[in-house]
């Protein structure tokens, strides 16, 4: 699994100064590039039926803490700050619906931002996880690799079944096998890199 990547102070700059919404470009880059590692880490954060809407609410909630001024470089690393806003808004939902089951109100704690440096970790690895499984879904459903290699990829790496069994299945070499993993790789560690740009 790649490492986690660290969010450029220059985007993260360029979205500070235009929070009027004057400059979408900066956003729709940060949303192109943060929206399914979002959604994934919220789902392996338990909203698995609305992680589409928490990744929308995370987004929105983004802005306002920019305009607000609340995020400060100087107190961690961004990505910890943004799993954290993921968590607590899947939290503060699951929160809701228990109150709305229940029929009664359940008080919302206002959580600290700061992640807790015991919790850092569990949060980083998890958010490897996101962003590793947004950069696979990227690459398998939207780029022009031909279809055949991207099935070869599901079927051995994400299926894990024995490379010669694969390369049966698809009429084609065990070393063809392997090369369409190496380039599918090398693709899903590029997109990863997109996110350190």
């Amino acid at each position: 699994m790649s490492a986690l990547p660290d969010t450029p102070v220059s985007l993260i700059a360029r979205m500070v100064a235009q929070v009027t919404g004057e400059d979408e470009a900066v956003w729709m880059k940060f949303f192109d590039l943060y929206q399914p590692v979002i959604r994934h880490f919220a789902e392996y954060a338990g909203a698995r039926t609305d992680s589409e809407d928490v990744a929308q609410e995370v987004l929105i909630k983004l802005v306002e803490i920019f305009r607000r001024g609340v995020w400060k470089p100087e107190k961690g690393r961004f990505r910890s700050f943004l799993a954290t806003i993921v968590r607590r808004e899947v939290i503060n939902r699951w929160q809701k619906a228990q109150a709305r089951a229940d029929g009664r109100q359940i008080p919302l704690d206002d959580m600290e931002i700061a992640v807790p440096p015991e919790a850092a970790a569990i949060l980083d690895a998890k958010w490897r996880l996101a962003q590793r499984t947004a950069a696979i879904e990227h690459v398998l459903t939207r780029t022009a690799l031909a279809q055949k290699s991207k099935d070869i990829y599901r079927a051995y790496v994400l299926e894990e079944r024995p490379i010669g069994e694969v390369a049966k299945a698809f009429g084609v070499p065990r070393n063809a096998v392997s090369q369409v993993k190496t380039r599918v790789d090398a693709m899903i560690a590029d997109y990863e890199a997109m996110l350190r740009d």
